[in-house]
């Protein structure tokens, strides 16, 4: 899970999964294997910038991965269920494990956190408010968070959002989201993985000194940097499982004491 505080820190957790495209090409006689081979580099031009490693061959070899962790028998047992559908986790219990990461906190004497939903995806981003708590307590808090979310929902929630967002495991997340884009149809076929992040670099640099801007308004104005309708919805499905800070305007603000 990443945050944003008010001050603009970050903090996350590292995501753990994501993956390279493997292709098998069968060669024709002639002409054929000429074309076959002029496609297949048209088809790997988008990621030439980028790594296309695997983190694992497949959702299941992922799952079995996350399942060497220590982690709650709840989690645990969605895991192990999720194995015998293709390594997919149900939509039920990737609620339920956010469901059980809230009650942690609370039970840790923490207000409940608030879960941000885009397309039924839950944004792994957060913006706390700290104000009136001390160095300490803020510390603790980020000790008893990491602790909730590997116990109830790390595993869970990154399994999901790669069946639905990252299925081929790119372990190069811009690799990831613009694997994403392509695979709807939502940017043209030429558009790359160093186009991506040269936008996302004009994203992050664009400033605007002088105007009275709220948080709101800036963000719209960022996101013109992408050559993507982020009003699309499938769009913002991909945003919220690789690039949630694109869209860490609509966090709510989360007081935890």
């Amino acid at each position: 899970m990443h945050t944003t505080e008010p001050c603009e820190h970050i903090q996350g957790l590292p995501l753990r999964l994501i993956a390279a495209l493997i292709s098998l090409c069968l060669l024709c006689l002639g002409a054929c294997g000429t074309e076959t081979a002029s496609n297949q580099n048209a088809d790997n031009v988008w990621s030439s910038d980028a790594s296309t490693q695997r983190s694992a061959p497949s959702l299941s070899a992922s799952i079995q991965s996350f399942l060497e962790e220590p982690m709650g028998d709840a989690q645990r047992t969605a895991l192990e269920r999720a194995l015998g559908h293709d390594g997919k986790v149900s939509r039920t219990d990737y609620m339920a494990a956010w469901s059980n990461y809230r009650k942690c906190m609370v039970d840790k004497g923490y207000n409940e956190p608030p879960l941000h939903m885009v397309n039924g995806l839950v944004v792994e981003l957060m913006h706390f408010d700290f104000s009136g708590m001390s160095d300490q307590q803020q510390m603790k808090f980020h000790q008893d968070q990491s602790a909730c979310l590997e116990q109830e929902s790390l595993y869970v929630a990154s399994a999901y959002s790669d069946s639905i967002v990252n299925p081929e495991l790119y372990v190069d997340l811009d690799a990831a989201m613009v694997d994403c884009l392509r695979r709807h149809e939502l940017v043209p076929v030429e558009y790359t993985v160093a186009q991506y992040r040269k936008e996302s670099k004009q994203f992050t640099d664009m400033t605007f000194d002088g105007e009275n801007l709220t948080q709101q308004q800036s963000y719209e104005r960022r996101r013109k940097a992408y050559s993507f309708d982020f009003s699309d919805p499938q769009v913002r499905t991909c945003v919220a499982g690789v690039n949630a800070s694109a869209i860490a305007d609509e966090l709510e603000p989360w007081k935890p004491l």
